[in-house]
């Protein structure tokens, strides 16, 4: 039951993300998922609640496996999240025209969080920490709209060792 749903998100995210391709994302209905996804509205509305909510899961999850695989290796982690955005270039120019940027980043909270609290360990519990934490995840965001916009002409490697650099103050 839970793998029916999981390919059920499935076919919907990729519903949306090809509708985001053809027109603006505020001209896309919840009806146009639906039908591009083969699922009832009904169905939809079991799993998500708005447009932004698809984005919204799909994003978090990754994140969460980037916290995962952060823990065991944060240079690999950053490449994994440069090769993801790297992997679907199209679908961030298309969130970045839609202004839904700073909802990707509400996404990766945690693992810039993470990111964080790594470099910073001393500061887990100040004022400062936290805003330093907004800082982080602002630059870590223009970092990447920066190498998206670009052409993302270096690898998701060297960008992950650039944004280690940067993080480290070197």
């Amino acid at each position: 039951m839970a793998q029916g749903k999981e390919v059920t998100r499935d076919r919907i995210f990729t519903a949306l993300t090809c509708l985001m391709e053809q027109k603006e994302y505020k001209y896309i209905t919840v009806t146009d998922i639906a039908r591009k996804a083969g699922v009832s509205r009904m169905t939809y509305y079991r799993i998500y609640s708005s447009k932004e909510d698809i984005l919204e899961q799909h994003f978090r999850i990754i994140s969460q496996h980037l916290v995962t695989e952060a823990k065991e290796d944060i240079e690999q982690a950053l490449c994994s999240f440069f090769a993801n955005f790297q992997k679907h270039e199209k679908l961030a120019g298309v969130l970045a025209q839609a202004d839904l940027m700073s909802l990707i980043a509400e996404c990766f909270s945690g693992f810039t969080d993470y990111l964080h609290n790594t470099f910073h360990p001393d500061s887990l519990n100040s004022l400062q920490a936290r805003y330093a934490g907004l800082y982080e995840t602002g630059g870590l965001f223009s970092i990447l709209i920066g190498w998206l916009s670009e052409g993302a002409v270096e690898n998701p490697q060297k960008m992950s060792e650039i944004t280690l650099n940067i993080m480290k103050g070197k």
